[in-house]
């Protein structure tokens, strides 16, 4: 078997909220290795006037790599409310170099300025809403993309309640996933922490998964827009051989 050169190798980390695999991988390759951690949840709640925010730490010390970007997916759990409140509701994510117990200190924690919130750095891709579905969007979303006005990830600040006051969140839905590019690579060679918060601390946190990766995460290419883009390279091939043969 040809051996992969240094270049072409990514790594991965992968945290479920109850616990924690690394997986070094590439384009061509299987898992390569494994390294198992605890995601611990913080003592109390926090969250906005419902102050029933569970916190979540990951501790991301000594990885061996630059994280450079995050992915958060909804793996189909059950718990939780319906409709556009369906699957893994998240209210928050910090990264800091600073370790805290308590979820109201890691609210209130400034965290790195690491993560691009607009539509250029947050990219979402939407879960099925459980019955019964409401129309339109999933909570926190407008338009296909996460709406932060409305979901302010930044702030452990989560209205968890399913009607019209609920604020500060964005739920994925079931199957759902948001991914972070940050704005800068995370040195994890000295002391480097995960916060993550769930609205509602309502048991979805099981069915949560989050990676950290040392390589930017790329959205997938729509299916049409593949198409067309294959079709330009097979015209612009099939020219070639036409003016060479003249």
């Amino acid at each position: 078997m040809q051996r992969l050169s240094v270049p072409l190798i990514g790594n991965i980390l992968t945290l479920s909220l109850a616990t924690v695999a690394m997986t070094l991988t590439s384009a061509y390759s299987a898992t390569a290795g494994t390294l198992g951690l605890n995601f611990t949840k913080l003592q109390g709640l926090t969250g906005g006037s419902s102050g029933t925010t569970g916190v979540y730490r990951a501790d991301l010390s000594n990885l061996g790599f630059d994280i450079i970007s995050i992915d958060i997916s909804d793996i189909n759990g059950t718990a939780g409310a319906p409709g556009q409140f369906s699957g893994f509701d998240f209210d928050a994510i910090k990264i800091s170099n600073v370790l805290v117990d308590n979820a109201t200190d890691a609210k209130n924690l400034s965290g790195l300025n690491v993560f691009d919130f607009t539509s250029s750095g947050t990219f979402f891709t939407p879960g099925t809403q459980r019955s019964p579905a409401d129309p339109g969007e999933l909570f926190g979303v407008t338009g296909g993309i996460v709406d932060n006005s409305l979901a302010t990830l930044q702030n452990f600040d989560g209205n968890s309640i399913a009607n019209e006051t609920a604020s500060g969140f964005v739920s994925l839905g079931d199957g759902g996933k948001i991914v972070f590019n940050l704005k800068n690579p995370i040195p994890t060679s000295s002391p480097l922490y995960l916060y993550i918060g769930e609205a509602g601390d309502n048991g979805e946190t099981v069915s949560g998964q989050i990676t950290v990766s040392d390589k930017p995460r790329e959205v997938p290419e729509p299916t049409s827009l593949a198409a067309v883009s294959l079709l330009g390279i097979y015209f612009a091939v099939s020219r070639r051989k036409k003016t060479k043969a003249a």
